[in-house]
Formats: structure tokens, sequence, C-alpha cells
């Protein structure tokens, strides 16, 4: 019903002409046949504020929704159609990826005024984009027994990025939802324009590592949580996230310190460990089918007409 009234909204701000100038559901960009109303820039900006984006979100708001229509696009052209409860299912493993449950997410809409069409949109285009990439690339992605002997040669051999991370955790039980939301957004503004990290940690969050200004341990980088990890390597040392979704709460995480590690010879795995094997496999995979479509989508989008209202 949502996408009816939206498509309703859309078509009257193109027939009304100079009176519809106001009206949020105004096409501001079109992508080939497809339409990015103000009102979808302005929900996808909600969206990645939630998420914890940082530098010029409208831009990367923008950015995100073109990128979505060519892959819907590219999506059509195969005529892939995704099975029935495929967004439902989509949100859930969204949800699990960080760590939280899908109330937990729909909760997090709720407050901040985010639409759930928006949700369903921002996980549709990346199912959709899955399936895309996977038909398109998958046999190429996939790594070969040398390729396997290669890399895990090299991990035993080559330096690993090891990131050091803190956190303020401010969970909503203390104070709740709408309160949390206000606080965590008012102590992003105050380590934004210089405020302690640490000082605000030892006296807002309830982790238990307050105490030492939320440090964490170091992790290697690709190990990183699924829940931050994009935000977080975006940043440069001393950088911090907005406040981002965790259980049962919402989080601010601030980039430590980024060093190189050489490996210990004696921890390196074994080149006949199937689950060694399996998990190098993967991580090939995923880097490789991961390119693979980020150079298709920017051959789409140089192949877009891309017109700006």
């Amino acid at each position: 019903m949502r996408s009816v009234l939206r498509a309703l909204a859309v078509t009257l701000a193109i027939i009304g002409g100079p009176a519809f100038a106001a009206n949020p559901f105004e096409p501001a960009i079109t992508v080939n046949d497809s339409v990015i109303t103000h009102y979808d820039i302005d929900q996808r900006i909600k969206l990645l504020e939630a998420l914890g984006a940082t530098g010029d979100v409208r831009k990367l708001a923008v950015q995100q929704l073109t990128e979505d229509r060519v892959k819907l696009q590219a999506a059509r052209e195969l005529q892939i159609e995704l099975p029935e409860g495929a967004i439902e299912a989509g949100l859930g493993e969204f949800a699990a990826s960080r760590g939280v449950q899908v109330e937990d997410v729909l909760r997090v809409l709720e407050g901040r005024g985010i639409d759930r069409q928006t949700m369903d949109d921002f996980v549709e285009s990346g199912l959709y984009w899955r399936e895309v990439v996977a038909a398109r690339f998958r046999a190429r992605a996939t790594p070969s027994e040398a390729d396997l002997d290669a890399a895990l040669a090299f991990n035993a051999t080559n330096p690993t990025e090891m990131i050091t991370l803190a956190e303020i955790a401010l969970p909503f039980a203390e104070r709740g939802e709408p309160e949390t939301q206000a606080l965590a957004d008012d102590l992003y503004r105050r380590i934004s324009r210089g405020a302690s990290f640490a000082a605000v940690a030892q006296e807002y969050s309830r982790s238990e590592t307050a105490p030492n200004g939320g440090v964490l341990p170091a992790m290697p980088a690709s190990r990183l949580p699924p829940a931050f990890r994009t935000q977080v390597l975006l940043l440069s040392p001393g950088q911090a996230t907005r406040p981002i979704p965790i259980p049962g709460g919402l989080a601010l995480i601030k980039v430590v310190s980024i060093n190189q590690v050489r490996p210990d010879p004696r921890q390196a795995a074994d080149a006949d460990d199937p689950e060694a094997r399996e998990a190098i496999r993967q991580q090939l995979f995923t880097e490789r089918i991961t390119s693979f479509g980020q150079g298709y989508l920017q051959e789409l989008l140089g192949d877009a007409l891309i017109v700006e209202r």
C-alpha cells in the first residue's frame, strides 16, 4: 500500500507542475526510467544516520539510491525474481548480521521516523544485486586449489592489519528508546566538536570497558563485526561513528589505532587443514565476487542516463 501511495504521489507531482514544487514526492533524480524522489533521499539519509554513517550523508544517500536503481534494472534485465518472503528473510539476515533482532531494527526505524518501505527497499536492492552478481560472476570468483595454497602461504608470511576500537554502549533499558537516541546523538555531536571519547565513555557507557575509556582488545580488521564494519573501515584513527544499533541499545565506535602485526609462524594455518582451506576459500570468493560486482556496478552507472531535476 505504501508503494502504491508513493507511486501516486510521484505521478501527481509530475503532472501537477509548479504547484507541486514543495511536494516531497516530486522527482529529484531519474536513473534511466526510474525516479528518485526528495522523500526517498530524506528517508535514506535518516536510515544511514541510524546505521552510523558519517561525512556527507546526503551525498552518500543519493549515491546509494542511484546505485540501487541500476541494480534493480540489472536484475530486471536478467529476469531475476525474488521468492515470496525473501525481503522478510533479508531483513532477518540484516538484523542478525548486526547482532540484533528484527524487532530491534523496527523499533529504531519507528523512533527515527523511517518508513518501513524505506528499509524494505534497502534490503530488496541488496538481495537482487546478490543474485545478479552471482549469476554473472560465480564461476570466475570461485578459487582453485592452487589459489588456496597461495593464499595460505601468503597469510603465513605477511603482516596482519590489527585495529583497536573503543565503544560507548547505551542500553535502551536505562532511559527508554527515544531518550537514548537523543542522548546518543548529543554525545556524537560533543565528540565531533572535540570532547574526549574516553571521558564520555567513562561517564555514559554501560559496557564493562567503560572504566578504561571504552577501549576494546585489538582484533584483525578483517574480523570486524558486520554491524559496523563498513562505517569503521572508512574512518581514520581518532574518528568515531554516528550512533549505531546494537542488541538492546545504541553504540558509538571510535577507531583508536591501526597497526601491522607480523604473523607468528607457530600459529600458521596448516595448508592441509580442511577448516583453514574452507575459511580461505570463503574469504577469497567473497573478495573476488565483491570486486567483480563493484566493477560491474561502475560499468552500469557509466552507461546509465542520470538526470537531476
